[in-house]
């Protein structure tokens, strides 16, 4: 059963962070060069939105803290900030500030380098907008890189 509710959980953490991408490039051409993170959307917007088109589950709230903490934990894609949701730009990302995310980790940023696949380049209509080796995740299975993790 601890399986399942599991698996059903991460299914709709996916629903709600496609739905919340595609709220996001409804505007958005794959015809246009220049890459695009769409608009920003307040949080509201999308939690009416998620109820109304997606199978909602109570559960979700109860035991993930809801839609919001859905899409902060998904920091490789949105940034949740004052209420607002958008894309997060990983071109305009200085150094500094790629250095302090996930700060205080166990692992450093070089060991996790391409250990999970590239949101952007998988699901973005215009891809990533990083070439693929300056991007932190892999563009394609052949790049993706097996960490393990110590058991302390």
């Amino acid at each position: 059963k601890q399986w399942y509710q599991r698996r059903v959980r991460g299914k709709l953490c996916s629903d709600i962070i496609n739905f919340t991408a595609s709220l996001l490039l409804r505007n958005v051409s794959t015809k246009d060069k220049e890459w695009s993170a769409g608009n920003p959307i307040h949080l509201h917007e999308i939690v009416s939105a998620v109820k109304e088109h997606i199978e909602f589950q109570e559960s979700l709230k109860n035991q993930d803290g809801g839609i919001q903490t859905v899409l902060r934990n998904c920091h490789q894609v949105f940034i949740v900030q004052k209420g607002m949701v958008s894309f997060r730009d990983w071109s305009k990302e200085t150094k500094r500030a790629k250095s302090n995310i996930g700060g205080g980790r166990k692992y450093d940023r070089e060991s996790l380098r391409k250990s999970k696949p590239c949101w952007f380049h998988d699901n973005h209509p215009q891809g990533c907008n990083l070439l693929a080796k300056d991007c932190n995740y892999a563009h394609g299975s052949e790049e993706l890189r097996v960490v393990l993790f110590d058991k302390k």
